[in-house]
């Protein structure tokens, strides 16, 4: 058993073993006779730098000082014997620089104040320089930058909370060398109290301002995220109970380069919910100033998000990859003549789909028509039209254009494979016209065969769509519907 003994260090209590004291004291002398009576202030500061060394290493009022801890810090500080003058080098450890957050001058969370002191600013001019940039920008896209560059920067930048990351984060040593000199440079810069006095005072405007754009920046960034999620959600769920078809559930009705589109959906959503998460998350603690976790929650969401993103592109890129040409080169040309003054468009539902919901957009001279049936959940499909377009000729002849386009699929096939004929898209008997939809299922999924019918008729030609609704091309007003029965 040894003996403990109870001190105070500058205004820190500590229990520290009796051999270890002895040091201590002898160490304390030593600093007593080098400085002499007219430079106890140095003293006490180097005292206090040891109270809070051995803070750093976990001593306390529970926790025993013992005289391996106390040789260390003498180590680290230096003895007063090993400096031999004040001009020269400096003593002790080498301190390589380092870039943090400083608490201990912050006003939002310490970054201009550690980018001051890494760069030997004072805070004020570097949070002026910020506010500077983002003001001098002449849209709002300048601020949302630099709140971005902040908020990186509190992510990536750690908190200075020892005093070995505070002497890092100036580039300074700890020896006792560098404390006097620095005491020396206080006593000559007395006479600038005036001009520090109003670096305060302009601290304090600035931190009150800072305070101010920090909260409104939280209040942007939870509404933000906020009401992302609320989109998400309804997008995700909302359109699922509306219409009976998710945008998760979209790939599964597409002929992809991928076997299995779990992977493409998971880490879709994420990449997508992360960013909003995260926005809710930095918002509240802009408003609220509350202490982040120690596994820092921001940090974490942000390298997370990172990799779903990388990982959705690259699954993207491979399930997209036959639909990224567009080759529309194979034509037919159909001639009719009809000797009535007015043709009828008809699209009939495909048999089987009477219950299907239509999405419609006709005007002046195209139609485009969808119907979903989803009157059974397992058994939902799609029955997809050709676009239809009315255009005019001057010469009074009357044909129909249509064009049978695909993507160039080099993993499915590489050209137009001619397995779509013109009766399996539009009949015409005399008058009427016939428009056939092609019937899409998560068995037989949309493979990138679109076709688009032009019509081509003299400028007297009434043309009439009969069939889902009546509608008069080139007269009747445009008539547009989503998804309903």
């Amino acid at each position: 058993m040894k003996e403990v003994l109870y001190i105070s260090l500058q205004g820190f209590s500590f229990v520290i073993e009796k051999d270890a004291c002895q040091l201590l004291e002898e160490y304390i002398g030593q600093l007593k006779d080098f400085y002499g009576e007219d430079e106890q202030e140095v003293v006490n500061d180097i005292e206090e730098r040891i109270a809070e060394l051995l803070i750093e290493r976990g001593c306390s009022s529970e926790v025993i000082v013992k005289a391996a801890h106390v040789q260390e810090i003498v180590g680290i500080l230096g003895k007063p014997d090993e400096i031999e003058d004040l001009s020269g080098g400096e003593m002790g450890i080498k301190v390589k620089k380092g870039m943090y957050r400083d608490p201990q001058n912050a006003v939002v969370a310490g970054v201009c104040s550690g980018l001051g002191a890494y760069f030997k600013l004072d805070p004020v001019w570097v949070r002026l320089i910020m506010i500077a940039i983002t003001i001098l920008g002449i849209h709002i896209g300048s601020f949302v930058f630099m709140l971005l560059v902040y908020l990186v920067l509190w992510i990536i930048m750690p908190q200075a909370k020892t005093v070995s990351q505070r002497c890092e984060m100036r580039g300074e040593p700890q020896n006792v060398h560098h404390i006097h000199k620095k005491f020396v440079q206080g006593a000559r810069e007395a006479g600038g109290q005036v001009w520090q006095a109003g670096s305060r005072a302009t601290r304090s405007l600035i931190g009150v301002l800072l305070r101010v754009v920090a909260f409104v920046a939280g209040i942007f960034l939870t509404v933000t995220g906020f009401g992302g999620l609320v989109a998400l959600f309804v997008g995700l769920l909302g359109l699922d109970m509306v219409f009976g078809m998710s945008v998760l559930a979209m790939p599964d009705f597409i002929e992809l380069n991928i076997g299995s589109t779990i992977w493409l959906k998971i880490f879709g959503v994420l990449a997508a919910l992360l960013p909003l998460v995260w926005m809710l998350y930095a918002g509240l603690k802009l408003c609220f100033k509350f202490k982040a976790p120690k596994w820092r929650p921001g940090l974490v969401m942000f390298v997370a998000w990172l990799v779903c993103a990388l990982v959705f592109i690259l699954c993207a890129v491979k399930a997209f990859n036959p639909y990224y040409d567009f080759n529309t080169s194979h034509k037919e040309s159909v001639t009719f003549a009809s000797a009535s003054d007015t043709l009828y468009v008809v699209c009939p539902k495909v048999p089987g789909m009477e219950k299907a919901k239509m999405n419609i957009e006709v005007c002046r001279n195209y139609l485009n028509l969808l119907y979903l049936d989803n009157s059974t959940r397992k058994g939902t499909s799609f029955a997809l039209y050709p676009n239809f377009e009315v255009n005019r000729t001057e010469d009074g002849s009357a044909r129909m254009d249509i064009t049978f386009a695909e993507f160039n699929k080099p993993t499915l096939y590489d050209e137009y494979s001619g397995d779509v004929e013109i009766d399996d898209v539009i009949s015409v008997s005399d008058s009427l016209i016939t428009i056939k939809s092609a019937v899409y299922s998560r068995e037989s999924k949309f493979d990138g065969k679109i076709q688009k019918i032009n019509l081509y008729v003299p400028k007297d030609k009434v043309v009439v769509l009969k069939d889902p609704v009546e509608f008069v091309f080139g007269s009747s007003k445009s008539y547009k519907v989503g998804i309903r029965r």
